[in-house]
C-alpha cells in the first residue's frame, strides 16, 4: 500500500503539471485572440490607407485631364489629346478600383456614390467643352470654362477628398491606439503567463524534489529498520551465547581460586612466605578476569534489554571519576603494555564527586581508550586529564593520544551511525556509543585531530548531572 508520502508525491506532481498545462493553454488562447484582434485592426488600417491613396490618385488623374484639356484649348495642338484621354481612362479605372476596396459600409453606401457622381460629372463637363470647341470654336469653349461650373465641381471634389482624409486620419489614430492597446495586452498576458508558468514550475520542482527526498528517506528508514530488526535478532542470539560462554569462565575462575588457595594453605610456612608475591598476582589476575566478565554480562544484559525495547534509564549516583578511569586503565593495561604504550592520568585526584552512571561512564571511556590503543605507535602514550571548568559546575575530561590522527572524512562521520572504522573487524560505532553516554549525562563532547600527530577527545560533564533526564530509548 502506498505511503502518505507517495500519495503526496503523486498529488503534487499531477496538480502542479496540470496547472502548468492549464496556464499554458489559457495564455496561448488569450494571446492568439489578442494577436488576431491586432492583425484585424492593422488590416483595416492598411485597407483604409489603400482607399486614401486611391482617392488621391483619382484626383491627380482628374487634374491631369483638366491640364491636358486646357493646353489643347489654348494651343490647339492635338498632341495634348492623347494624355487627356489617358488621364480620363485612369480616372474611371480609379473609380472602379475604389468600389471594390474595403471601405466602411456607411462610406460605400452613402458617401462614395455622391463623390463618384461629382467626378463623373466633371469628366462629362470636360468632354462637353471639347465638343463645344469642335462645333463653335475655341472662344466658345473658353467662355464655357470661365463660367466657373467646372471649377466649382473640382472644388467640391477636393473638399470631398479632404473630408475623406480627415475621417481617415481620425480613424487611423483610433485604430492605431486600439492596435497598440491590444498589442500591449497580448504582451502583458504572455508575460504574466510565462511568469506564472516559471514560478509554478519552480514550485512544482521544489515540491517534487522535497517529496522525492522524503520518499527516499522513508525508503532508507524502512530499509534500515528491516536491517535493524535482523541485527536485533542476531544480537539476541549472540548475547544468549555469550552469557552461556561466560558462565563456565566465571565458575572456572572460582574453582581456580579455591584450588590455588588450598595449595597455598598446604604449603609450609617457610615456603608460603616466599610465594606471597605470586599469590597476590594470581588474585589480581583472577579479580580482573571476574570484573571483566561481570561487565561483559552487564553489557550483554543491556543489549538484550535494548532488543526487547525495555532498556533501563541511567542510574545517577555519587562517584569518583578518578576511580572509573583507573578501572578502565587497569582493564586495558596489559593490552597497552604489549604494544609498549604508556597509559597515564593527570589531575584526576583533585576532582570533586560527580553525579553519574558509573557503568555507562566506564563503557564510554573504555571505548575511547580501547579505540586509541591500536592507533598509537610503540613508545607513544594515552593521557587522561581532568580539570574543573572556569564556572566550577563542570568537569572537563580530555583523552589525548600520540597516534596517527584521523582523516577529515573519518572525523566528519564521528558520533554517527555512519562512522567509518579503520580497525580490522571494527564496526566504528564506539564513538556513537560514547556520544550517547555523554548526552545522557547532559554533557558535551568534541574532538580535535591532526594526521600524524594525534587525537584529543574533550568531554564536559555537569557535576550535578543533567537537570532533566536526557536519556531516551526508542523501541
Amino acid at each position: 500500500m502506498p505511503t502518505p508520502a507517495v500519495f503526496r508525491f503523486k498529488k503534487v506532481t499531477h496538480v502542479g503539471f496540470g496547472m502548468v498545462v492549464l496556464i499554458i493553454l489559457t495564455t496561448l488562447g488569450v494571446s492568439l485572440w489578442g494577436l488576431h484582434q491586432t492583425v484585424g485592426i492593422f488590416e483595416t488600417v492598411i485597407h483604409a490607407e489603400e482607399v486614401s491613396d486611391e482617392l488621391l490618385r483619382v484626383f491627380a488623374d482628374l487634374k491631369e485631364a483638366e491640364d491636358q484639356q486646357r493646353e489643347y484649348l489654348l494651343t490647339g495642338n492635338a498632341q495634348f489629346l492623347d494624355p487627356y484621354h489617358q488621364a480620363v481612362d485612369r480616372t474611371h479605372a480609379g473609380l472602379n478600383a475604389l468600389e471594390i476596396l474595403a471601405m466602411t459600409p456607411t462610406r460605400r453606401e452613402q458617401v462614395f456614390p455622391g463623390f463618384k457622381n461629382l467626378i463623373v460629372h466633371r469628366l462629362d463637363l470636360l468632354q462637353q467643352i471639347l465638343n463645344l470647341r469642335d462645333r463653335q470654336g475655341t472662344q466658345a469653349a473658353i467662355e464655357s470654362i470661365r463660367s466657373g461650373e467646372g471649377m466649382q465641381l473640382t472644388a467640391k471634389i477636393r473638399q470631398g477628398i479632404l473630408d475623406f482624409h480627415k475621417e481617415d486620419v481620425a480613424e487611423f489614430t483610433r485604430l492605431h491606439d486600439t492596435a497598440h492597446t491590444m498589442e500591449r495586452f497580448t504582451i502583458i498576458t504572455m508575460s504574466i503567463g510565462l511568469i506564472l508558468i516559471f514560478s509554478l514550475c519552480l514550485f512544482t520542482l521544489w515540491k517534487f524534489k522535497r517529496d522525492l527526498t522524503e520518499r527516499q528517506q522513508l525508503e532508507r528508514r524502512l530499509l534500515e529498520e528491516a536491517k535493524l530488526a535482523e541485527v536485533s535478532r542476531r544480537i539476541a542470539d549472540i548475547g544468549h551465547d555469550v552469557k552461556n560462554m561466560l558462565t563456565p569462565i566465571q565458575m572456572g575462575m572460582q574453582l581456580l581460586e579455591d584450588e590455588l588457595d588450598e595449595h597455598f594453605k598446604a604449603l609450609p610456612d617457610t615456603i608460603r612466605d616466599h610465594t606471597s608475591t605470586t599469590r597476590a598476582a594470581y588474585q589480581d589476575i583472577i579479580g580482573m578476569t571476574r570484573r571483566g566478565s561481570s561487565r561483559i554480562q552487564m553489557r550483554v544484559k543491556e543489549i538484550a534489554d535494548a532488543v526487547k525495547g525495555i532498556s533501563s534509564p541511567p542510574h545517577f549516583a555519587a562517584c569518583q571519576l578518578g576511580k572509573i578511569v583507573d578501572s578502565v586503565l587497569d582493564a586495558l593495561r596489559l593490552n597497552a603494555e604489549e604494544r609498549d604504550i604508556i597509559l597515564q592520568t593527570r589531575g584526576l585526584e583533585a576532582l570533586p564527586i560527580l553525579q553519574a552512571d558509573e557503568q555507562r561512564l566506564f563503557n564510554a571511556l573504555y571505548n575511547l581508550v580501547n579505540n586509541a590503543i591500536p592507533e598509537v605507535p610503540s613508545g607513544g602514550s594515552i593521557t587522561i586529564t581532568g580539570a574543573l571548568s572556569p564556572s566550577g559546575n563542570e568537569i572537563i575530561l580530555s583523552i589525548e593520544d600520540t597516534g596517527r590522527g584521523m582523516a577529515p572524512d573519518v572525523l566528519s562521520s564521528l558520533f554517527t551511525y555512519h562512522v567509518m572504522s579503520r580497525k580490522p573487524g571494527g564496526t566504528g560505532l564506539g564513538t556513537k556509543i560514547v556520544k550517547d553516554v555523554v548526552d545522557a549525562h547532559g554533557g558535551t563532547i568534541r574532538v580535535q585531530s591532526t594526521e600524524g600527530k594525534g587525537t584529543t577527545f574533550t568531554i564536559c560533564l555537569p557535576i550535578e548531572g543533567p537537570t532533566v533526564s536526557l536519556y531516551q530509548f526508542t523501541s
